[in-house]
């Protein structure tokens, strides 16, 4: 059984057809969805539907892009919420210098935090980088010497050296969305040099649907393609990695 370890599914025109959009996703092989809160409303939100729906599993904490938006106790309320049985990770968290970088060491302290938060309770942390990869991975690093946390970064498009020193910190994950499928694509050597037993499965959608589903709205059951073509760079049987990352979600997750 595959799982989506990232797939916002909260949006209100998702909500809409998310029964056919699980349905789809489960014909596909994909029996669990993680679904990343952004903040504290989107949190609450996605517990009520894991609630509804055994495939959803929660993952909860505050997003950098709603940093400025957040006030100073949400991150607390989001704490109290964290030992829900369905909820596997800390996050989406991290640092992103793509839409804001005013607010950069706001963004380094709520990051900190999370990590904290997240190694106390031994859950893992879903780590958001765009335009950022060199400084989470080094707040990533001196955190961990004294607060030791399982890191997943997510959406992974960071270079060579960059993954070297992504995987140097103890039990981190990294995993490769939609966007490696298209022309411009620049990441198949990093693809080609991710060990198998240190990646994870994701579509984050509804943004960045692979080939051929691109101007489309990204979802669960397209991950497939994705997959598809990590397999092809690396030229490895699709199964063979199917089995792989299907195994290191349950594993890096906990999930029953």
């Amino acid at each position: 059984m595959l799982t989506d370890t990232h797939a916002h599914l909260y949006y209100p025109d998702i909500l809409d057809s998310l029964p056919e959009i699980l349905r789809r996703a489960e014909e596909a092989g994909i029996g669990r969805v993680i679904v990343p809160a952004v903040n504290l409303e989107t949190s609450l939100k996605i517990l009520d539907l894991s609630k509804e729906y055994e495939q959803i599993y929660c993952a909860l904490g505050l997003h950098p892009c709603d940093v400025s938006k957040s006030n100073p106790n949400e991150i607390n309320e989001i704490e109290k919420l964290l030992s829900h049985k369905k909820v596997v990770a800390v996050g989406e968290t991290g640092l992103d210098y793509y839409w804001d970088t005013s607010n950069i060491e706001q963004q380094k302290d709520l990051f900190r935090k999370q990590i904290r938060i997240a190694s106390k309770l031994k859950l893992p942390v879903i780590v958001h980088t765009r335009d950022s990869t060199d400084d989470a991975i080094t707040l990533m690093k001196e955190e961990y010497e004294q607060y030791p946390v399982r890191a997943h970064f997510h959406c992974f498009s960071g270079t060579l050296a960059q993954l070297s020193e992504c995987l140097s910190i103890p039990d981190s994950h990294i995993s490769f969305c939609g966007n490696i499928t298209y022309k411009k694509s620049l990441l198949d050597d990093v693809i080609s040099a991710a060990p198998i037993d240190r990646l994870l499965s994701e579509t984050d959608s509804p943004f960045l649907p692979p080939m051929p589903y691109r101007g489309k709205k990204n979802e669960p059951s397209f991950m497939i393609k994705t997959l598809e073509k990590i397999s092809n760079v690396k030229g490895i049987p699709e199964t063979e990695l199917m089995n792989v990352v299907s195994k290191n979600a349950e594993k890096f997750f906990a999930l029953q």
